[in-house]
């Protein structure tokens, strides 16, 4: 075993001043009462708050206490243990979140019901829109499988992360935590992570204040890939260092309203590549007699400090502005309850190294700027037939400046057929619009693995707005200890937006429908189109039983089958196993130690399918259990320990498409509440 010599120093520091901190608080907190449980509240899959099995959607919860339980430096990660998730990788090795077998690209993430996208400013390899949240702020996270673009618009086909915060609260209250991960082999890198919330009235029943913060970082990997016989040797994951700063302001004028005013601010450096974003939102909820109301405004801007090429620093900054609101209506008449609402957004991308337009015309280095304006209608009705029975039906429709208006239907059934069972299915679309850089004519960029011997590709103001259809039935059931449930979904996507089609091949590059022509150097451009369709489809499956108050037990099955049928041959999707499993149990063995197991299962995967369907490369199965305890020292003092990856399953990276999973790593934890 090989522990770095400045990483322990570093970590028993910052684990000694957490408890010195915590100590003064102790008591405090042990003679606060006791907070009762409440009955899980999902507010994502409608456009108000309901109880899970209500909620007409197949929808999971990832809780505060699970995420406390394991190291969280990477969120995907921890996502990947629901069922219908799986993790793709990109450039940069980072995971990236799919939902049921569709890309990264077709996840809508949100932060507390506000859009998180920094695509514009980093167009591949984009694994940031995960990390712009402290995890010890996290109340819950509520996964919606399926499309959602009837409530959210673009980008929610595969479906919607909503990452919701913890309330400012009547009473303060405080955590801190810190954390690192050592791993075995020397030569991989270590992680440490360091956060802090504290929250509380500073006028009782009028004002709030919420502040937060963290800071994680990951060493770059050494020599971890052997040496191949071409001499190559593969890179294992490049360094990673994240900051983060939150406040909150939360005034409640009287009974019926609260407002709610954020600021954030962050920076990530991933393998070099630098971003930074700020953020402002405004909210007013209303309670009222005939119902209730939310006005949101938000506005964030992403810089990208270093551009997209390696090797070249080409900063560019993307800003968006949104204002959006909603109405909740009970109607006595046919015992409904209605959601209209409207949503306006603008977004902006300043490129000078890219935004020039073609190199050669009278066009180029005309403006470095391009921007898209849009705006939606949305309603949804949830009609309660029966108490046994409920429909919902919705429509949103999107207005948008470059390629006019979509609709995207949804309807959806809830049925009970006893107290225990639960049956729920429905039929929607949904929409992708094309992002600002691929309908921008006036964008381009270098490509095909080189910045002066490579193509060019272009955006295009002539491609579509991508659709899909989705269907899905699934049955929930909760008896006793037991619960669980068991869904299947099948997706048709249409008109996907793809830039694979590109060579530099000079000679052949005439050939390829997206052809352009040539920069003058000769370098073949190619423009964005519209040439796949792809159909996923598959099952997903949970249990969950507490057989005695000191035995929690879960498990989930997902089977994904995701191919590209754009073609006369369906080929595979790339990072998508078709089989996985997740089992976990925690076992409470005393009042304050806690352990808890976990094993994740992947079945063999393509990592490279290329567009002729020969020599496809398929990496082949693997399972890597975990092994964590947590021992309550005080009522404010948790330390967390345990060995991830116990039975070191690891593998050499052997082309540029293969990916690592970190061997044998020692988590030590430290988390203070008061």
């Amino acid at each position: 075993m090989h522990f770095r010599t400045n990483t322990l120093p570093l970590a028993l520091t910052a684990l000694c001043a957490a408890l010195a901190a915590a100590g003064v608080h102790a008591q405090a907190v042990a003679d606060a009462p006791a907070t009762p449980a409440l009955s899980t509240v999902v507010v994502t899959a409608s456009g108000n708050e309901q109880e899970l099995r209500e909620a007409p959607a197949s929808i999971s919860v990832i809780t505060r206490e699970e995420i406390e339980r394991r190291p969280v430096q990477e969120l995907a990660e921890l996502l990947g243990t629901v069922e219908g998730v799986t993790l793709s990788r990109s450039g940069n090795l980072v995971p990236g979140v799919q939902l049921r077998g569709l890309g990264s690209a077709y996840t809508l993430m949100l932060i507390d019901g506000k859009r998180v996208n920094a695509t514009s400013a980093m167009f591949r390899g984009n694994d940031y829109d995960t990390g712009w949240v402290a995890s010890d702020e996290i109340e819950r996270i509520e996964i919606v499988r399926g499309p959602m673009s009837s409530l959210y618009g673009s980008d929610a086909i595969g479906g919607v992360v909503n990452i919701i915060t913890r309330p400012v609260g009547k009473q303060w209250r405080g955590s801190a935590r810190v954390e690192t991960v050592l791993q075995q082999d020397k030569q991989a890198g270590d992680s440490r992570l360091a956060g802090f919330s504290l929250a509380g009235p500073t006028a009782t029943d009028l004002l709030g204040l919420k502040l937060t913060g963290a800071y994680d970082q990951r060493d770059a990997d050494g020599a971890i890939n052997s040496l191949p016989a071409s001499g190559t040797r593969q890179t294992g994951l490049q360094h990673i260092r994240n900051r983060l700063f939150g406040a909150q302001l939360a005034l409640t004028p009287d009974t019926r309203q609260s407002i709610t005013a954020d600021v954030d601010t962050s920076r990530r450096d991933h393998a070099g590549f630098l971003m930074e974003r700020d953020a402002v939102a405004l909210r007013h909820k209303g309670q009222w007699g005939f119902g209730n109301t939310e006005l949101t405004y938000a506005a964030d801007e992403i810089r990208n400090l270093t551009g997209m090429v390696t090797g070249q620093v080409n900063p560019n900054k993307a800003s968006t502005s949104n204002l959006s609101g909603k109405l909740n209506l009970p109607v006595a008449w046919g015992n409904q309850f209605v959601t209209a609402g409207f949503d306006v957004r603008h977004e902006k991308l300043n490129d000078p190294a890219n935004l020039r337009g073609l190199p050669g015309t009278a066009g180029f280095n005309a403006s470095p700027e391009t921007s898209i304006g849009q705006w939606a209608l949305f309603v949804e009705d949830e009609i309660r037939i029966s108490d046994k029975l409920a429909i919902t039906l919705g429509n949103r429709f999107d207005h948008h400046e470059n390629f006019g208006g979509h609709n995207s239907p949804r309807a959806y059934a809830v049925y009970h057929l006893s107290d225990a069972i639960t049956v729920k299915g429905g039929v929607s679309r949904a929409f992708r619009a094309p992002t600002l850089l691929q309908g921008s004519p006036n964008w381009g960029s270098v490509s095909c693995g080189s910045a002066t011997v490579g193509c060019y590709i272009v955006g295009s103001n002539a491609i579509k707005p991508e659709t899909g259809t989705s269907q899905e039935l699934g049955l929930q059931f909760a008896q006793g200890i037991h619960s669980g449930g068991l869904t299947f979904f099948n997706t048709d996507l249409k008109n996907m937006i793809d830039i694979t089609n590109r060579t530099a091949d000079r000679a052949l590059a005439p050939s390829y429908d997206n052809f352009v022509g040539y920069l003058p150097d000769g370098r073949p451009i190619f423009r964005y189109q519209n040439i796949a369709s792809v159909r996923s489809r598959g099952l997903e499956a949970s249990w969950a039983a507490r057989p005695s108050a000191a035995w929690n037990l879960r498990a989930n099955y997902t089977y994904t089958d995701a191919k590209n049928t754009s073609g006369a041959i369906a080929l595979p999707l790339t990072y998508r196993p078709r089989h996985v499993v997740n089992l976990g149990a925690d076992w409470r063995a005393t009042g304050q130690l806690t352990v808890s197991g976990s094993l994740r299962y992947h079945s063999a995967q393509y990592i490279s399918v290329p567009s002729n369907g020969q020599n496809k490369v398929e990496k082949a199965g693997y399972a890597i259990a975990d092994l964590t305890a947590g021992w309550r020292i005080t009522d404010a003092l948790t330390l967390r320990g345990g060995i991830l990856n116990l039975t070191n399953k690891t593998f050499d990276r052997t082309t540029s498409a293969d990916f690592n999973e970190d061997g044998r790593r020692y988590y030590l934890a430290l988390h203070a509440k008061f």
